[in-house]
């Protein structure tokens, strides 16, 4: 039995004083499989080298919405090459975040749209975040015939019926431990299984104050995601190991 940590930040500066230890949290944990999210420059060197060194992780690459103070096309540009240099397993991520940065919006729409123009081009599925967007998420998503998965997920399920038409998996983290967060139980008893994806968001997100979360927490929310289901974790595990390897099938 191995867990699938759909979405985490290895190489961010959060774990620069003790990478090697959390990584081998991670491994004694059986979490062997997981999305490394990059976003910069620096978590890219180091996700690059991390999943060249674990053949169960994947290299995302992408341009966060939350990281578009000044609309620099150059950026993309320099993004594109990077892509072609590092050859990542996905794109992401990528999306819209009217929460923290509503006043982007346009920048936010015209990047989600490239980025997800060069995943059609290469060929690669995308890792999507979507807060307080659902509508424009959904409506510019329309427009591409992509795969991949929307992260974090903590809308309505009549939303989610909407993604899961496009063929898209959603991935639920910690929020499911958290008290009073009744809304993405319900979504995990309605959706289908074999498009369910379990993340930690690591180092953020953490359901505990004053804690940095790790892909070791994982199984706490694998827990918690079986007692909804009502099933066995190993089962769950076997599942969302399945679905996790289908994200990258051509």
């Amino acid at each position: 039995m191995i867990y699938c940590d759909a979405h985490c930040h290895l190489g961010s500066r959060y774990f620069e004083e003790d990478r090697e230890a959390m990584l081998k949290r991670m491994s004694e944990s059986k979490v062997a499989k997981a999305i490394v999210i990059c976003c910069s420059e620096h978590d890219l060197m180091i996700g690059k080298k991390l999943t060249d060194e674990n053949p169960g992780f994947k290299l995302a690459m992408g341009i966060h919405p939350q990281d578009l103070e000044e609309h620099d096309f150059a950026r993309f540009k320099h993004f594109k090459k990077l892509v072609a240099e590092y050859k990542p397993d996905m794109i992401g991520e990528v999306g819209l975040d009217y929460y923290s940065h509503p006043h982007t919006k346009t920048y936010q729409q015209e990047f989600f749209r490239k980025q997800l123009e060069l995943a059609l081009e290469k060929d690669l599925p995308v890792d999507i975040h979507s807060r307080k967007a659902a509508n424009d998420t959904l409506q510019i998503l329309k427009e591409y015939p992509i795969r991949g998965i929307i992260h974090s997920y903590s809308g309505s399920i009549e939303m989610a019926r909407l993604y899961l038409k496009q063929g898209l998996y959603i991935s639920f983290g910690a929020s499911v431990l958290f008290k009073g967060s009744h809304k993405p139980a319900e979504v995990i008893k309605q959706i289908p299984l074999d498009r369910l994806l379990i993340e930690t968001d690591a180092p953020y997100q953490s359901p505990i104050r004053d804690h940095r979360h790790e892909p070791c927490d994982i199984l706490a929310i694998y827990e918690a995601i079986a007692k909804i289901r009502e099933m066995e974790t190993q089962e769950l595990c076997r599942i969302v190991e399945n679905n996790f390897d289908r994200v990258f099938e051509r």
